[in-house]
């Protein structure tokens, strides 16, 4: 039971990176009208864009982001995706794993359904051959699920044909009275606060989450896109000298000021000295991407048992992260923990820089 309750806990964490990221296609779509999709050898599909709509069956994984993502064809592997609306039409073979404004799964799913969102949806033609973890605001289950279920919601609605064969821990404001009947396994429910989803005040922490969320992914895709091999040297260093960057890190921390400080008073070092803070400022900003997603690429390839792009794993470590930070005490703790080692990361590495130069 423990085991189950982590394992919800850490997708709602997805869920709410999700939501943030879900946020990212809107912006890109007012950069670039245009979407794009690109295939790899192996068979994987991956897109984005403001409008994206797949007819063709896809050999591999599909990854898409986007405003509006509807899926016609189907996906042999899994299928990962987030936007404003999604809507799967398709089999997917795999696992999906989704986050979004409104969520339609219309299809059949051969592994997991992991779905965060506003509304989401489950066709009354719909099977879902594993589990189901799902978290939204308005839930309307109508397929068969052959798995077992998570579910935490504002409110869930069943259809008539719908069936869970496994066991269900829901959490919820309102849901069927009879719900019982189409569960054939255990059935666990803990009745959600009415202001669990909605007020001020959650509502205002889950908009600064999503913001701090959102600028986090900004800045580390904005890095990996722009300057890949220093990222994955970074990642590298991180990798193999953790204990080094951390303790390095903690002496940079309070070196650097203290002698901007020193070259601040002085004639002719001022000028060093603010480019000395600038700098640091500088790598203080960036010092956790590599450290997210040497995290990501750890906890993706355990999870999912396969590799991905950095974006992925990236994108995983952050949202862990950022979720992780919410956390009191230890949020805080993990945050600075995490500077230190990118920030001597980043000492690391220039000082090897430096050596080659010679």
């Amino acid at each position: 039971m423990e085991g189950e309750v982590m394992e919800k806990k850490l997708f709602l964490l997805l869920v709410l990176f999700t939501i943030l990221f879900s946020v990212l296609p809107f912006s890109a779509g007012a950069a670039d009208e245009e979407s794009y999709l690109k295939y790899t050898s192996s068979g994987n599909a991956f897109g984005g864009g403001n409008d994206i709509q797949i007819d063709q069956d896809i050999q591999g994984d599909l990854v898409l982001a986007g405003s509006i993502l509807e899926i016609n064809g189907n996906v042999m592997d899994d299928f990962t995706g987030a936007g404003g609306e999604l809507v799967v039409n398709g089999d997917v073979s795999g696992n999906i794993m989704a986050v979004g404004g409104t969520i339609r799964v219309n299809g059949n799913v051969g592994g997991d359904l992991v779905v965060a969102g506003g509304e989401i949806f489950l066709s009354r033609d719909s099977t879902v051959e594993g589990d189901i973890l799902l978290a939204g605001g308005e839930v309307t289950l109508k397929g068969v699920i052959n798995g077992n279920g998570s579910i935490s919601a504002g409110t869930l609605q069943t259809g008539e044909d719908f069936k869970l064969k496994g066991d269900l821990e829901l959490e919820a404001e309102n849901y069927p009275s009879d719900l019982e009947e189409d569960v054939g396994g255990n059935l666990s429910i803990t009745a959600a606060a009415p202001d669990q989803y909605e007020g001020e005040t959650e509502g205002f922490g889950i908009f600064s989450f999503i913001l701090g969320l959102l600028a986090a992914l900004a800045l580390g895709f904005i890095l990996i896109y722009t300057f890949p091999g220093f990222v994955t040297e970074l990642e590298e260093v991180v990798k193999i000298s953790t204990l080094k960057a951390g303790l390095l890190g903690f002496l940079l921390l309070f070196f650097v000021p203290v002698l901007s400080v020193i070259l601040l008073i002085t004639f002719f070092g001022w000028s060093l000295s603010i480019l000395l803070l600038l700098l640091f400022a500088l790598a203080a900003l960036i010092a956790t991407v590599p450290v997210k997603l040497l995290a990501g690429e750890i906890i993706y390839t355990r999870v999912f048992k396969k590799e991905a792009g950095k974006i992925a794993y990236y994108l995983v470590g952050a949202v862990i992260f950022a979720i992780v930070y919410e956390i009191p005490f230890l949020g805080s703790f993990i945050s600075f923990i995490a500077l230190l080692i990118g920030l001597g990361a980043t000492g690391i590495w220039l000082a090897d820089k430096a050596k080659t130069e010679r």
